[in-house]
């Protein structure tokens, strides 16, 4: 079991602080312009807009440690074939 990095951190705590940022942000246009206006509409939009980018970028860098322990295995695997073929010959 592997324990997040810090650019890990960093991402939950923008992640948690854009989702309540914009949530304040969302709720003073809808009551401000009302809920089915543009601008309301325009800021929810950009709001789910920058959430998925947090989602995405958080996915990508799990993905990327991901990767390094199965290049690390493989790496492994590959030094040990490589001393059994020696043994062989």
């Amino acid at each position: 079991m592997r324990k997040p990095n810090a650019f890990e951190w960093v991402l939950l705590m923008m992640g948690l602080l854009c989702i309540g940022i914009g949530y304040i942000l969302v709720q003073a246009m809808a009551y401000q312009y009302g809920f089915f206006s543009v601008q309301t509409s325009a800021i929810l939009l950009l709001w789910f807009i920058f959430i998925a980018c947090i989602v995405l970028a958080a996915v990508n860098e799990n993905s990327k440690e991901e990767l390094r322990t199965i290049i690390r295995q493989q790496h492994e695997e590959l030094r040990m074939l490589r001393v059994d073929l020696r043994r062989k010959r």
